[in-house]
């Protein structure tokens, strides 16, 4: 199916707020990071990970690091510079939602 149809333009927009962990000490200063964006109502895990993520987090260096992406408590998707893998097949919204990209650094 080609992507253009996944997407559901029809779908209702939501705002979400959301937030993410600092990447290094300097970052902390502007932690915790959270700002509210207006997103379709994506009921697939990886495309609400790939938009809400989009221009958002941080460029990291190296290699071997991800990033958890965490929808009302709910972990639904890991984000990796090789790409995207859902971890629930769909998604439940609530009255207000929140998406926490929690950062998993890599390890040696």
């Amino acid at each position: 199916m080609k992507k253009a149809f996944r997407i559901l333009k029809n779908r209702p927009m939501i705002s979400i707020v959301i937030s993410r962990d600092s990447v290094c000490a300097g970052d902390d200063c502007e932690a915790p990071h959270e700002k509210t964006i207006k997103i379709h109502s994506f009921v697939d895990p990886e495309d609400l990970a790939r938009e809400s993520s989009s221009g958002y987090l941080p460029d990291v260096s190296g290699v071997g690091h991800s990033w958890i992406c965490v929808l009302n408590d709910v972990k639904i998707a890991e984000i990796k510079t090789t790409g995207i893998r859902p971890l629930v097949r769909m998604i439940e919204f609530v009255e207000n939602n929140r998406i926490h990209f929690k950062y998993k650094s890599s390890r040696y």
